[in-house]
């Protein structure tokens, strides 16, 4: 009995691309779930249990455009990393750069920001 290789190639590489787009669907749902904050929040719930509107949570015109503007280089940057981590080895490799980059400057940022609140 014989293994067909070729076989085994296509079902990983279909099983390569359906992950790819279950995880892009996530972050599909994940983006507009942080978009839809948006009109949430100024939703709030009283101790017994009610919902009510508090006008005082609504953002302002200028806070609603930077909070686009995050979200949007969220999902470019997430989108962007999942795409290129299915190139193969090379995209693997600078994904994980990538990521090993980002976590560093997030612990620079904090660090700097942890600086500033206590002058």
């Amino acid at each position: 009995m014989r293994a067909n290789f070729k076989e085994s190639t296509k079902r990983s590489v279909k099983k390569e691309r359906t992950l790819q787009f279950t995880l892009n669907v996530i972050g599909i749902f994940m983006f507009i779930g942080v978009l839809i904050r948006w009109w949430t929040v100024p939703f709030a719930v009283s101790n017994d249990l009610q919902i009510y509107y508090n006008p005082d949570f609504q953002m302002k015109s200028s806070e609603c455009k930077e909070f686009v503007a995050f979200v949007l280089c969220a999902a470019s940057v997430y989108f962007s990393l999942i795409n290129v981590y299915f190139f193969g080895k090379t995209g693997k490799k600078v994904v994980y750069t990538a990521l090993v980059l980002l976590a560093v400057f997030n612990l620079y940022m904090m660090l700097t920001l942890l600086a500033v609140a206590t002058h």
